[in-house]
């Protein structure tokens, strides 16, 4: 609006200066005048054929690590100049050199933004992981400067911005605890078991009668001048599921980073053990299980989707009862040989776990109420 009214008065004094013949004051008001028609022309061009490139990428740390915002930008039209790019995410993390705003729980920075014509940019913010979540880009807008006079064009990114960055719980160092289960074949390497690893000989010994035959190592056996036998590896069965309580009564428990970082600690034990887990959450969720459910599994991409679920636990979760999600357990899944319960409420596990301790080892973690709600008793890491 404003350079619509500097051409009218550029136009009425170009006009006064041809009719008094004062052609060098024609001269310069035909220049102004051609500059700002230029200019809006390219205010009403600019930005329209900018693209950004909306790929959904996850970054990934643990808190305190680093990580980027990365932004790439191609532009096929007119050159932008002394821009300002603004950026709006969740607090889980926070810019570590740019000055930001904090807006309740979203934080605003501004980066100088320039591209030239048929160029393509790549913008990088570093960030660091503050609090356990998710973070996404909540809102893109870009602002561009009148190249004479006041005013600005702003752009904004209408459609959902697929960048987000994932801030892992805190990981903890545990003491060893083991329980496998000599009465199941597997791959935990324990001398009081039963069966066997017959793809790992360790070694040979002398040939008895019970010893079967295709057993016999040959080359052994003519070397030594008699029969020897292979010696294998013995073996257990060991697994774990982590089964979390997240509601307490009829809100979300207290201690909810607590046990997250809990459970992230021995998620990570397990992974470093090669321990296969499952984990078992009381959130509301869509498939199999009317619960969260991570089914039994081991090595790094079972660790990572570990990690994200535990990541994106929030407190405004929709919960289901706990004593629900227990009669659905066990009634549709399979014990390991270690159960470790998370919850602060005794009695609505103690019938499970009576029943699941003749044939698995449990545990239990948390503020459990004894004594007729007089007492109450922590169950610590240090008890396994």
């Amino acid at each position: 609006m404003q350079t619509i009214w500097v051409l009218r008065f550029i136009g009425l004094f170009l006009m006064m200066s041809l009719i008094l013949t004062q052609y060098i004051a024609a001269g310069v008001f035909g220049f102004l005048g051609t500059i700002a028609i230029l200019q809006t022309i390219y205010f009403k061009k600019v930005g329209q054929t900018l693209t950004f490139n909306n790929d959904k990428t996850r970054g990934r740390m643990l808190q305190g690590g680093h990580s980027v915002w990365e932004l790439t930008f191609e532009n096929k039209g007119f050159p932008i100049w002394n821009g300002q790019l603004y950026l709006k995410f969740q607090d889980v993390v926070f810019p570590r050199y740019h000055k930001n705003v904090n807006h309740s729980d979203l934080i605003e920075v501004i980066i100088p933004f320039t591209i030239g014509t048929n160029e393509k940019i790549t913008v990088q913010v570093p960030i660091e992981g503050k609090k356990r979540g998710l973070s996404s880009l909540k809102q893109l807008e870009l602002t561009i400067p009148h190249l004479y006079g006041e005013g600005a064009v702003v752009l904004f990114y209408k459609p959902l911005i697929l960048k987000e960055q994932m801030v892992y719980p805190s990981i903890h160092k545990l003491m060893d605890f083991r329980y496998p289960s000599a009465l199941k074949p597997g791959a935990y390497e324990y001398k009081h078991s039963i069966f066997q690893d017959v793809f790992s000989p360790v070694g040979t010994r002398d040939y008895l009668q019970s010893d079967q035959f295709h057993h016999i190592h040959w080359k052994a056996s003519a070397r030594m001048q008699k029969f020897q036998t292979k010696v294998f590896t013995q073996v257990a069965n060991e697994s774990v599921m982590l089964i979390l309580n997240v509601a307490h009564h009829y809100s979300i428990i207290a201690d909810l980073e607590e046990k997250i970082e809990t459970i992230a600690s021995y998620a990570d034990y397990f992974y470093r053990e090669g321990i296969p887990y499952s984990l078992a959450v009381n959130v509301r969720s869509l498939g199999r299980s009317p619960y969260l459910f991570l089914p039994t599994g081991d090595g790094q991409v079972h660790r990572q989707k570990m990690m994200d679920i535990l990541s994106i636990l929030s407190k405004n979760d929709l919960t289901m009862p706990f004593k629900q999600m227990m009669i659905h357990m066990d009634m549709h899944e399979n014990l390991p040989m270690v159960v470790i319960i998370f919850t602060h409420d005794y009695e609505e596990v103690a019938p499970f776990v009576t029943k699941w301790r003749l044939q698995a080892h449990v545990d239990l973690y948390g503020l459990t109420e004894v004594g007729g709600g007089q007492k109450w008793k922590k169950r610590a890491l240090q008890n396994y």
